[in-house]
């Protein structure tokens, strides 16, 4: 694919994409996490995210897919529990089939 071809495609994606994206208020409970989830977080490390949404605000939602599964955000989700929310904002990827969710399920995401 020529370069031209693939910045269209890509172009075309986006805006596909544009009507279904949407940052969505939850439920802390209705979140399922990923109990084979790789990163573990330790205490400090979730007091460390907690004192950044503190202070920064809660600026990156956490990724869920159709079912409400955790894809990336496991790190926020606990933050947000230790400062007492009952609502995280969460992006659902559900538009992504499981081949393309399979690579934000890995290590180096949240």
């Amino acid at each position: 694919m020529s370069k031209p071809q693939a910045q269209l495609q890509c172009k075309a994606s986006r805006r596909s994409l544009s009507g279904k994206l949407a940052v969505v208020d939850r439920s802390i409970g209705e979140l399922k996490p990923n109990p084979a989830n790789p990163r573990l977080h330790s205490k400090k490390q979730i007091r460390q995210i907690a004192n950044s949404i503190e202070t920064f605000g809660f600026n990156v939602p956490v990724l869920v897919d159709a079912a409400l599964n955790v894809i990336a955000g496991h790190g926020r989700l606990l933050a947000c529990r230790e400062l007492g929310w009952t609502e995280v904002p969460t992006l659902s990827l559900d538009h992504l089939t499981p081949a393309r969710l399979a690579p934000l399920r890995s290590p180096t995401t949240g």
